[in-house]
């Protein structure tokens, strides 16, 4: 199908973040699609410091395939804007492009400004639904939109393999994924498109809604982007707001506030639950996992083809597994891609053994929520390692799982950190803080000779905030299995 940009010809268009994989990728689409007035904008010092953000943003890609893509971006006939130079002309832009949280660098009060004031604002998301030809799977949620995603990715590249009518497509919202506006064209209407989706993102809708829009869950997260927790509902909500009447939104029905969406959605909502046998929906019975459409019923996995622990995590099967079906695919190919699917990485991996104690990786858990879930998923009480920046949310839940389950507990630094350990007993948990990894190992090694930790022990690295990855191990130099192979037994 071929992509008429009608709307943005002649159009003043300015990408803000073109080094990011979104501006990027937009950049490119625009230019190959014809748009001759395209202005860049990144908030590098210089020219180093622009490749150095670009290889940060673009994981998917390695090596040499990296180096060509940022060649091919600094080929492209547009002028980018670096410091001091950044957003310099914006204020004539028809259209700016922006990428997740623009909003929230003190940089970008120009920006902010211009949306005010009535300036067409889009994403890279905009795009996707604007011009995508054939139906749309998206994603979103608190917590599980990155597992629950990679699970319909597993169902879906099985199916593309069987006698599937047309090709899947994925793009996410994190780096390890490569973005496929270039694809659009050659997508037709038997295809599948699956695209998760973040609150941020969801700000900037389109007024088009995905055929199946799934919210995994929504508790408080990003009150500090979105300004209140309504707003954030609201974001996330937006995502299955202007479906038609033959979509679908799948919907948590053991979440109160998606179950509450739900209530205003009923002529497209289908519920998943863990917990509770349903009339029309995806439900656990004993160990099986059920759809069940009016007269029809059928069994789409086991709780055994699960490779991935955790009551969120069955959850997020579930979730899957609806939307699939929905859409058409046979139960015994869900059953195949559920059961294929091994996990993400940073969520709840085992990423090394010593002497029988076991490191679980679930740094991409910056929630309270998705650390409560981690600590769920042991049988016994683990040594938690937290801490990080604060996103405007409320730690006393956490607090009562650290208190309830957790034998002791490493704090790093961070805004949220102070608020965390006000909500720790003392009495009941071992608290110690570390000022970085290095630290950390000599408070670890302290308990094992201590024996706080001993054979058959776990020990969880997931911080509840923001920015532990990037603070205390990207900049460390040194990945995270590197660090716990230092520990001395």
């Amino acid at each position: 199908m071929e992509i008429n940009l009608e709307q943005y010809k002649d159009k003043n268009i300015h990408v803000v973040g073109i080094a990011g994989a979104e501006g990027s990728a937009i950049a490119d689409f625009l230019v190959a699609k014809g748009m001759k007035n395209v202005t860049g904008h990144d908030f590098s010092a210089d020219a180093m410091e622009f490749e150095k953000h670009f290889n940060d943003t673009h994981l998917s890609l390695k090596g040499e395939g990296r180096a060509q893509a940022l060649e091919h971006l600094r080929s492209l006939p547009i002028k980018i804007n670096l410091q001091p130079e950044y957003l310099q002309g914006v204020e004539e832009a028809d259209v700016v492009f922006v990428s997740q949280v623009w909003f929230k660098y003190p940089s970008n009060a120009p920006l902010k400004s211009l949306y005010e004031h009535g300036v067409e604002f889009k994403t890279i998301t905009n795009l996707y639904f604007e011009f995508a030809p054939c139906p749309i799977i998206s994603v979103t949620g608190t917590n599980g939109k990155t597992t629950t995603s990679n699970l319909l990715k597993s169902i879906f590249e099985l199916w593309e393999k069987e006698d599937a009518p047309g090709h899947f497509y994925f793009a996410g919202n994190d780096r390890q994924n490569v973005q496929v506006l270039d694809k659009l064209e050659e997508m037709t209407d038997r295809d599948i498109f699956l695209l998760e989706t973040s609150s941020t993102q969801l700000v900037l809708n389109s007024r088009i809604s995905p055929y199946i829009g799934i919210i995994t869950n929504i508790t408080p997260n990003h009150i500090d982007d979105h300004g209140s927790f309504e707003n954030y509902i609201k974001a996330k909500e937006s995502l299955i707001m202007y479906q038609g009447e033959k979509d679908y939104a799948v919907l948590n029905f053991d979440d109160v506030v998606t179950a509450e969406i739900a209530q205003r959605h009923m002529q497209n909502a289908f519920l998943f639950s863990s917990q509770k046998e349903l009339e029309n929906g995806c439900f656990m019975k004993g160990e099986n996992a059920i759809v069940r459409v009016g007269d029809r019923e059928d069994i789409v996995f086991q709780k055994q083809d699960i490779k991935i622990v955790g009551e969120h995590n069955l959850q997020n099967a579930l979730a899957a597994a609806a939307a699939a079906y929905l859409f058409g695919v046979k139960a015994e190919t869900i059953k195949a891609g559920v059961s294929a699917y091994s996990g993400i990485k940073h969520r709840l991996r085992l990423v090394y053994m010593i002497d029988n104690i076991s490191y679980f990786d679930d740094t991409q858990s910056t929630t309270p929520e998705s650390t409560i879930a981690g600590i769920n998923a042991f049988s016994e009480s683990p040594v938690l390692l937290v801490g990080g920046d604060d996103k405007g949310v409320d730690y006393k839940k956490l607090g009562e799982a650290i208190n309830e389950k957790v034998k002791a507990v490493i704090i790093f630094p961070g805004t949220a950190s102070a608020l965390i350990e006000k909500e720790i007993d003392r009495e009941r948990v071992v608290l110690d803080k570390a000022d970085n990894m290095h630290s950390a190992i000599a408070i670890l090694e302290k308990y094992i000779a201590g024996g706080v930790l001993r054979s058959g022990s776990f020990v969880l690295i997931s911080p509840a905030a923001s920015h532990f990855y990037s603070k205390f191990i990207e900049s460390s130099g040194k990945n995270l299995k590197e660090w716990i192979r230092e520990i001395k037994i």
